[in-house]
């Protein structure tokens, strides 16, 4: 099973609310972690972002599901300050699943 979520026709051209990609993340990224091959979050279409957003979105589904679940993950679509972000979040992730360990 393939999980392909575009975050553009999710939330716009700018990716602001933490909250809501903490709830995004709950809702639709959580429940399939464990059952999907591949998990694709597509960033086309996307201008900006801030690091409340890529870090509530990132950081939590990398520090609960741990680092494995990056393996399964294809990050498309990502311009340069995106996916500055996007790899900031990632270590976030994986330092807090280690203090976690």
């Amino acid at each position: 099973m393939k999980l392909d979520l575009n975050l553009a026709e999710e939330f716009g051209s700018g990716l602001a609310d933490g909250a809501m990609a903490a709830e995004f993340r709950l809702s639709r990224m959580d429940p399939y972690a464990d059952i999907c091959h591949e998990i694709v979050l597509d960033f086309s279409g996307v201008r900006s972002a801030n690091s409340s957003f890529i870090n509530a979105l990132m950081a939590g589904f990398v520090e609960q599901h741990g680092p494995s679940v990056l393996e399964r993950m294809t990050f498309k679509g990502c311009n340069p300050v995106i996916r500055l972000l996007v790899e900031s979040a990632v270590s976030l992730g994986i330092e807090k699943h280690q203090l976690l360990a």
